[in-house]
Formats: structure tokens, sequence, C-alpha cells
């Protein structure tokens, strides 16, 4: 069982998430933006982190930078779910530390297979 932080400012995108990933037998932590996932990061201890790159207040590729400079979670895997397929999006991902980009729509299965392949 992981603990798995979603950040997405669609609560729609949230709630699919959040029962994909109980369904799974993980344990999902919600936040609405880059800045409340930091937040988040703080008071839990994740094993993996799904977010979105388009979001208000602080942004996916923002937020993982600073995870990124944090001893603490600079190792976290990072999956982007998102609808931003730009190529140079994805390549800022990538030399950000973004180990998985998967475009919405949400598809559960492809969603929990990247998950579980980067928790083994």
């Amino acid at each position: 069982m992981a603990k798995i932080l979603v950040v997405d400012d669609a609560s729609l995108i949230r709630i699919v998430a959040q029962r994909a990933l109980e369904e799974a037998g993980h344990v999902p932590i919600l936040a609405s933006n880059g800045e409340e996932g930091l937040l988040m990061l703080e008071k839990y201890q994740v094993d993996l982190i799904l977010s979105d790159v388009c979001m208000p207040v602080m942004n996916g590729l923002e937020m993982v930078k600073n995870i990124k400079q944090h001893p603490q979670h600079r190792f976290i895997p990072i999956v982007m779910l998102t609808t931003e397929s730009a190529p140079s999006l994805r390549k800022q991902g990538k030399e950000l530390g973004v180990k998985a980009w998967l475009l919405k729509p949400f598809n559960k299965e492809r969603y929990l297979f990247a998950i579980a392949k980067l928790l083994a």
C-alpha cells in the first residue's frame, strides 16, 4: 500500500484518481494546485506524486522544480497526468525529473500500470 499525492485543479480528476487508487489498495492524498501539493508533502511522507501541469497558484512543473530542490523529497517519483502534449513541455518535465507523462482523458488501466511500474 503506497501513499500517493494527487495534484490537480479539476475536482473530477481528483475524485476519479482517488477511487482508482483506493481500489488498487493505495492511500491517496489530494491537493488542488502545486502550492497545496508542497504543503501536503510537509504533512505526509508519500511514495509517488501524480500531477497535472496547468493549474492556478503554482503549476505542476514549478511544483516539480521545488520538490527536486528539497533533499527529503527529490527522489519521489513524479508522473504528470495532463492534457498538455507539447514536446517542449515533456522535455522540460523530463529534465526536471518527471518519470512518466500520461495524457488525459484519464485511463484507469494505463494510470495504475504506470504507478505499479514506478513503485516496483
